[in-house]
């Protein structure tokens, strides 16, 4: 089986998604602006590079608290269907029409919230998504994310809890426009960069044994 994993944001769109997401959020759920302001101090503490993007990822799944499944995945379903569509890189659909014709498992794998991510991996015809996950109990969220932010070490330790061992490495591409994906992108031999940041950039030059191949998507 050959796989292909995809990075979300900066990846397959043209930036993150979650600061989008949170704003239709809050159009479609106004009475949610409580959360939004208890958050305020976080945000400023996140921008101050205080707290990481864990911590924040934590506070910002608060948002959702005491919602329905049912109306937390309409709404997500109607971001990725409406709002989405305006963020693609045409050569992320361009690369994901080839390796669908060319027949590789297709996996998503983001630290977006999977409430939204899902829909997102399945306008476009991937066969799987890992994403964040919020903690859900009698069928509302808790305000609580369930597990992990699905970002760096965590991608690689999410795979591995899912049962996705590849077998033939060299068959295997991975794509991600960023250094903390390392763990996700050592699970293939073809390494894509996609519009990588100086950072990233000076890894690949020093690593250029390990089959990092840059592109430069619009």
């Amino acid at each position: 089986m050959k796989i292909a994993f995809f990075d979300l944001d900066k990846t397959i769109i043209k930036k993150d998604s979650i600061v989008p997401f949170m704003i239709f959020y809050l159009k479609k759920n106004p009475k949610s602006i409580i959360y939004y302001i208890k958050l305020i101090p976080y945000l400023i503490l996140f921008f101050l590079k205080i707290i990481d993007n864990n911590k924040i990822k934590y506070k910002i799944a608060s948002i959702f608290k005491n919602i329905t499944v049912e109306f937390g995945e309409k709404i997500g379903k109607e971001f990725a269907d409406s709002i989405i569509p305006n963020l693609y890189f045409k050569d992320a659909l361009d690369e994901i029409k080839k390796l669908k014709s060319q027949k590789y498992t297709l996996i998503m794998i983001t630290a977006s919230f999977e409430l939204y991510a899902k829909f997102i991996a399945k306008n476009l015809g991937f066969d799987k998504c890992m994403g964040t996950e919020l903690w859900t109990f009698r069928d509302k969220f808790t305000g609580y994310m369930y597990g992990k932010n699905c970002y760096g070490a965590a991608k690689r330790y999410r795979l591995f809890t899912e049962h996705i061992f590849p077998n033939h490495k060299h068959k295997n591409i991975a794509y991600s426009d960023s250094i903390s994906d390392l763990p996700m992108l050592n699970f293939a031999e073809t390494k894509i960069c996609v519009n990588p940041n100086n950072k990233f950039k000076k890894y690949i030059l020093k690593n250029n044994n390990e089959g990092f191949l840059t592109v430069k998507w619009r």
